[in-house]
């Protein structure tokens, strides 16, 4: 069920449906090499969550694709908003999806850059008690044995970004907006290595310093088949996260008692 294919009418159905379960696939928009849409990871995210809510119902919230990417910032295309609305945005995206009776929100991170911000995101909803629960999962982190299987069709090494597999997957899901013609030779894809004297530092230059173009790896193998059999693993991850999910009765509680302990602390 995608929400803005709902009428207002049938949103009651759709939240008792899912059990009132919503996803929000959360990309961004960025340059993937050369040969990938700016829209990689959001397309990629908006497709799992479509087909995983096929298969286990939930509500599919609109393409959230204002993510943290400043790295790419000197890439055309790229849509990098404030640091200081990434945070405020987000949060009243939940409290929204959350004022129409959704109590549980699944964020499905597709992008790498994303995954800090959340991890601070969560545990700032601790500030103040609400009445809903907000999961997250970077679903395109393989599952081991799904990990396994890829690791024995994959014909290159390294790289994580407008690489083999994403390439594959975008071969997969919208084989019209990949130009293979226009991919650059493996040399564009390596590790720069321009910092590697400051080992075990990070900087806000680190992935620049790696990956100027913002392509890591060699895509020259990919395949539309492999693609088919990673998407498979991603939205067959999702939904077992969302069963879990809809049948956690420990989170709420837990949150409860914290906000409850909150008030009095030291009272423990």
């Amino acid at each position: 069920m995608l929400w803005l294919e709902l009428t207002s009418e049938h949103m009651p159905e759709a939240l008792t449906d899912s059990g009132g379960l919503c996803l929000l696939p959360f990309g961004c928009i960025e340059r993937h090499g050369a040969h990938l849409p700016l829209g990689t990871d959001q397309i990629t995210a908006d497709e799992v969550a479509r087909r995983a809510a096929e298969i286990e119902p939930a509500v599919v919230f609109p393409s959230y694709f204002f993510g943290k990417i400043f790295t790419a910032r000197h890439c055309a295309g790229t849509v990098a908003v404030s640091r200081r609305i990434l945070l405020p945005l987000l949060e009243a995206a939940c409290d929204e999806i959350a004022r129409n009776g959704f109590r549980r929100i699944l964020i499905l991170n597709g992008h790498g850059g994303n995954v800090s911000m959340l991890h601070f995101f969560l545990r700032s909803l601790l500030e103040e008690e609400r009445d809903y629960v907000v999961y997250s999962t970077n679903y395109y982190e393989l599952d081991p044995e799904a990990r396994r299987e890829w690791e024995a069709m994959q014909e290159s090494e390294g790289g994580d970004h407008a690489d083999e597999a994403e390439t594959s997957v975008m071969l997969h899901l919208r084989p019209d907006l990949v130009h293979m013609e226009d991919l650059t030779g493996p040399e564009d894809g390596r590790n720069r290595g321009s910092q590697k004297d400051l080992a075990g530092l990070d900087n806000p230059a680190g992935w620049y310093a790696r990956y100027p173009t913002h392509y890591a790896g060699d895509a020259r193998k990919a395949t539309a088949d492999k693609g088919r059999f990673i998407v498979g693993a991603y939205v067959d991850k999702v939904v077992r996260q969302v069963r879990a999910i809809k049948s956690d009765a420990v989170t709420p509680d837990l949150l409860r008692q914290f906000y409850r302990d909150s008030e009095q602390p030291g009272q423990l």
